[in-house]
């Protein structure tokens, strides 16, 4: 089976291992078990060349022993005298009593002349005469065939003293001796003396079987070698050494075969190579064990791992154990590490998902989760709660003044001042300054009121930041649910209703929703929808205020100023759709049509009469002024220098950089700049540093006080002498007394304007003003 198959990556290991195992030890035991067959192999071929050693040592004791035996008869006198006779008893007799002696049963005379005197009558003188040749040519031992058997055959010279004959003992190979030989070896090996002649093999003596023509023609060849071979023995595979014997006469060949069984040499070794094959059997199974149980300690971690992850996938928060200090160990440690790093970051946006990032209050989506809770608690057991919307009075003034750092430092402060007086329920932070607490109410409604108060005065708290010490303020819009709304968008919009009434009544306090309050927005609603409509209806007028020189005693400009004649409701005050307008954009349009207007009633009038606008700004912001007013005067033929542009301060708290730009540009272009309501707001005298105003209009407020309240007439005389230090020339607002006109004279003041003087007034007016030359219109003092 392929090893992909395996799913398990323990099986996975546990088979290669084992495999790879089985394969190194099976090579090992088969290497060792040939090794230990070659070496039972070159033992038994030791032991048979040992063998053979054996019989060349026997056979020359035994050539020697018979050799003597035949010297010393031939050199007997009486002996070679019977030889040279002829005397047949007396050799006979001689030869008798050797081979008595030596045990040899054949033994003859052969006369140089080819007579030959036996004492075996078994071999025939024929046979015998085949002999005198090999003795002739001096050849004395050797094996031969006598009477159909081999026989060694040891010979010696008759001297008389002339070669009268040879005295030959022929002993047979007896198969004793063989046996001898094969006690003598340290193994049981079978030897036998073989012997060719005629040309066939016959074995002399031994325990060898008859061998057949192959494998006695493969013993002459390997025979000449002196190496042992292998061949089959009576049909058993034997380890075969074949030495050669020398031959007596011609034609024949002799040699010596040892035989020992393969299979029999090989029993000890096959007990080794079984013992050897169970070893690596055990081995095997030892070390598939081993192997299974290795992988086992390395799978199950990595097991423990791989469902700590799909647990974790499946949301879950998981640890696994870290056991010991490898490399394992290491990687389950990484593992939690990870767990501990995802927890923290899913914690973290959670964190950002529901809570604000600057102060940690729960944010707007963990309000409006709070927020369905409550109404589903309410809607189950009938319990009200109450919904504080709340932000911070002139926070827009802080952030602007201070930067945005010190408005986040407040901001946080505020959180802490909140979640502190308001332990118990839900506070929020809906974005910017907006904060909310939702408040469970029980029987006691007065909880509501006493909630809002503590919390408008925690945050009264003065506080400092960055060495600016401020009294920050508050005010709170209430509405309870489920009176005030039964869902959430109602009761939020209903809350900020109250706010917008709590910030109408005097910031600082708090207010609850009323249904009054409804009408209200619907009533500003349909004004902002009227407001859309009203400047492609041609619903709007302009009226103008005269502004009189008191140098020059006459009407040296007018104040263009914005009316709206409802078809329905009458002439609206631009108290009243003025800030719709710019909290909508509208004042962009509105804006551009007064300048329109204005400029081109203002080319009609005559060239030393200018007349000022008001600039919203939200124009100086959001729409693009510079090119309104060029195309003003271009459409007009109005000279910019007419045209004086009134601005407020508020102007410089958004964008101060761009708005300076845009007055300079106004100003190269000749358009004159009045920086209105002078001395309230922030009169920040930087601004009269940063850009050369060509008129400052005290604020009517300060007018309206001069002859009554002190300090009011210092201020105003301040305000001439620093315009006058300035070259700036001075209007007063909301004149309406005569003892005003003399006090403001005597401070210096440029212009004045008022209804001491006129009230604004329409084109017509004007145009008839214009008519009867009445530029004076009344004598001032």
């Amino acid at each position: 089976m392929p090893m992909g198959r395996f799913r398990s990556l323990s099986t996975r290991l546990t088979v290669q291992f084992a495999l790879l195992f089985a394969v190194a030890m099976l090579g090992v035991s088969a290497a060792l078990s040939t090794f230990i067959a070659g070496s039972a192999s070159r033992h038994v071929a030791e032991q048979l060349q040992s063998s053979g050693a054996v019989y060349d040592r026997l056979w020359q004791q035994r050539s020697r022993e018979l050799q003597n035996a035949a010297q010393l008869l031939a050199r007997d006198f009486g002996f070679r005298a019977a030889v040279a006779s002829a005397d047949a008893p007396t050799i006979q007799s001689a030869l008798d009593n050797a081979a008595a002696r030596l045990k040899v049963r054949s033994a003859f005379i052969v006369s140089a002349d080819g007579r030959v005197t036996s004492i075996d009558g078994g071999i025939s003188p024929r046979e015998t005469e085949r002999l005198w040749a090999p003795l002739d040519e001096g050849r004395l031992t050797g094996v031969s065939v006598l009477a159909g058997r081999p026989r060694q055959i040891v010979a010696a010279p008759v001297m008389a003293p002339n070669l009268i004959g040879w005295v030959v003992f022929a002993p047979t190979l007896e198969g004793r001796e063989m046996r001898s030989l094969e006690r003598l070896s340290a193994i049981p090996l079978h030897a036998a003396v073989l012997a060719r002649s005629g040309g066939a093999w016959t074995e002399a003596a031994g325990s060898v079987s008859v061998l057949s023509p192959q494998a006695a023609a493969s013993a002459e060849r390997h025979m000449a070698t002196g190496a042992t071979f292998q061949m089959k023995v009576a049909g058993e595979k034997s380890i075969v050494l074949a030495k050669p014997l020398p031959a007596f006469a011609p034609g024949e060949r002799a040699m010596l075969m040892l035989t020992y069984s393969k299979a029999q040499a090989l029993a000890d070794a096959r007990v080794l190579q079984a013992a050897l094959a169970v070893m690596t059997l055990l081995g095997l199974l030892l070390m598939g064990f081993a192997t299974w149980r290795a992988a086992g300690r390395i799978t199950q971690p990595l097991a423990r791992l791989d469902e700590a992850a799909g647990r974790l996938a499946s949301g879950e928060h998981v640890q696994v154990r870290v056991r010991g200090s490898d490399e394992l160990a290491r990687l389950a440690a990484s593992f939690n590490e990870m767990v501990g790093r995802i927890v923290e970051r899913e914690q973290r946006i959670t964190q950002l998902a529901f809570n604000d990032v600057l102060t940690g209050l729960p944010n707007r989506t963990m309000f409006h989760q709070q927020l369905d809770q409550l109404f589903r608690t309410s809607e189950a057991n009938g319990s009200l709660f109450a919904l504080h919307c709340l932000d911070l009075d002139q926070f827009k003034v802080i952030n602007d003044t201070l930067g945005h750092p010190a408005g986040d430092a407040l901001l946080i402060e505020t959180a802490q001042r909140l979640r502190h007086v308001a332990r118990g329920h839900f506070v929020g932070r809906l974005g910017g300054d907006e904060f909310v607490v939702l408040q469970s109410v029980g029987v006691d409604r007065d909880a509501i009121d006493r909630l809002a108060r503590d919390i408008i005065a925690a945050i009264t708290v003065p506080v400092t930041i960055d060495g600016n010490e401020f009294v920050p303020s508050t005010s709170i819009g209430i509405a309870i649910a489920p009176d005030d709304g039964r869902d959430g968008g109602t009761l939020l919009r209903n809350a900020d209703l109250a706010l917008y009434r709590a910030k109408e009544a005097g910031r600082g306090t708090y207010a609850f929703f009323e249904e009054s309050l409804n009408k209200r927005a619907q009533e500003r609603r349909q004004l902002e929808a009227d407001l859309r409509l009203a400047l492609e209806r041609g619903e709007f007028e302009l009226h103008y205020q005269p502004l009189f020189d008191l140098e020059k005693n006459r009407v040296c400009s007018f104040e263009a100023l914005l009316r709206w004649n409802h078809p329905k409701r009458g002439q609206i005050s631009p108290v009243d759709f003025v800030p719709v307008a710019e909290d909508t954009g509208l004042i962009v349009a509105i804006g551009a049509w007064v300048i329109r207007e204005a400029c081109a009633q203002a080319a009609r009038w005559p060239a030393d009469v200018r007349i000022a606008v008001n600039v919203s700004p939200v124009q100086f912001h959001r729409g693009a002024l510079h090119e309104t007013i060029l195309r003003a005067l271009a459409a007009s033929g109005l000279e910019p220098g007419r045209l004086e542009v009134e601005i407020t301060e508020s102007i410089f708290l958004e964008g101060s950089e761009t708005t300076l730009r845009l007055l300079h540009a106004l100003r190269t272009l000749g358009v004159r700049v009045a920086l209105d309501d002078f001395g309230t707001g922030y009169s920040s005298l930087s601004y009269l540093q940063s850009f050369p105003f060509d008129k400052l209009k005290i604020d009517r407020s300060f007018i309206h006080n001069l002859l009554t309240r002190d300090g009011a007439s210092a201020i105003v005389r301040a305000i001439t002498e620093l315009a006058h230090a300035l070259n700036i020339e001075t209007t007063a607002e909301g004149v309406e007394e005569t003892a005003q006109l003399v006090e403001l004279r005597a401070h210096g003041c440029s212009s004045v304007q008022g209804f001491l003087f006129a009230e604004p007034m329409t084109v017509s007016d004007v145009e008839q003003l214009f008519r009867d030359d009445r530029l004076g219109i009344r004598n001032v003092a």
